[in-house]
């Protein structure tokens, strides 16, 4: 299922199907927040977001932490048969949030998602979320829930489902990651993130980490993922497996400081990139390619893939990760599969 990469223009809409909410003029709009106050932000500022709400009667708030309390907390919302549901944490939240609404579907329409800047990193918000930090936008949003402007900027989006095995539930979310990525995110979380740190800024300092420990040859932090890759006849490599340094795909256009780690015309519903271990001119290219300039270097004889797909079969057994969350594979059966869900339509102003 392809993406919509564009803001949508929603003037005088009645909307776009008839599995998603209308947006009508004057129309007020119902609106339930669900926050993980555990989130990097919110651990500072969930008092100042309670008080928000006080002058909000109408507006339902669930706190969640886990999984199993986010599913609960979307069942309780049924009740209130939300117009918009706005998620105020950091992304492996909102990718619980996604997998939760895609596997159990407690509400009979999608709802509008309107993404707050909760979390530490706010990857995934940075790209498909609300303006401003968690506060600005939840008072804007609120604001314009009660009078609803449908001229609005709205951008459409189908997660990633990725299918661990043959006996595992699937898991959704906006990037799925393997390879040094894996090290990065650890390094990053014992290192480096703290509450308070600007989006973006700590997967930074983890990049150009890496990018040393690659000029070092510092195994402990660039160790590839081995793979073999089924799915795709300009992948396969003749049906072997190769070690990849870096393993992505993504729904998101842009990731952290708004790179663009994409190139290539293809079509397909989701982006991939992967850059073989041990690539030619690793040092000069893998910079550039952050920013979508892959440049004459970034070749698939010198060990650099990057185009857009409509489905993954990867056969590994190291641990990957989703939005941030890291899944161990080893021991488990079948290969993964990476293909695109359902489209769920994002508030952006």
């Amino acid at each position: 299922m392809p993406q919509l990469e564009s803001t949508i223009d929603m003037t005088a809409v009645s909307h776009t199907g008839p599995d998603h909410h209308p947006l009508r003029p004057g129309q007020a709009l119902r609106v339930v927040l669900l926050s993980n106050p555990a989130s990097g932000r919110n651990r500072q500022e969930m008092d100042k977001i309670r008080g928000i709400l006080a002058a909000y009667p109408e507006v339902a708030h669930f706190e969640a932490r886990s999984p199993e309390e986010i599913s609960t907390a979307l069942n309780r919302m049924r009740a209130h048969t939300p117009d918009v549901l706005a998620i105020n944490s950091g992304d492996g939240t909102i990718a619980a949030t996604l997998t939760a609404l895609c596997n159990e579907r407690p509400f009979s329409q999608q709802p509008l998602l309107a993404l707050l800047r909760g979390g530490t990193t706010n990857m995934t918000a940075g790209d498909v979320g609300m303006q401003g930090n968690a506060r600005q936008a939840l008072q804007k949003l609120l604001h314009w829930a009660r009078v609803v402007d449908p001229n609005v900027a709205l951008r459409q989006r189908a997660p990633l489902r990725v299918q661990p095995g043959p006996d595992e539930p699937p898991l959704y979310g906006m990037f799925f990651g393997a390879g040094a990525i894996i090290g990065g995110i650890e390094y990053c979380h014992r290192k480096i993130l703290r509450p308070g740190m600007r989006d973006g800024f700590g997967p930074a300092l983890c990049t150009l980490r890496m990018l040393i420990a690659l000029a070092r040859g510092d195994r402990r932090y660039v160790a590839p993922v081995n793979t073999r890759i089924s799915s795709h006849p300009a992948l396969t490599h003749d049906g072997q497996p190769r070690d990849y340094f870096i393993l992505m795909a993504s729904a998101l256009e842009r990731l952290f400081l708004g790179s663009h780690p994409y190139w290539g015309e293809d079509q397909g519903a989701f982006h991939y990139t992967a850059i073989q271990s041990h690539a030619r001119h690793a040092l000069w290219t893998i910079p550039a390619i952050f920013w979508g300039r892959g440049g004459r270097r970034a070749t698939a004889d010198n060990g650099y893939w990057s185009r857009k797909l409509d489905c993954l079969q990867l056969e590994m057994s190291d641990t990957f990760t989703i939005d941030g969350e890291l899944y161990p594979l080893a021991g488990k059966p079948g290969p993964l599969h990476i293909s695109s869900a359902e489209s769920f339509r994002f508030l952006c102003f």
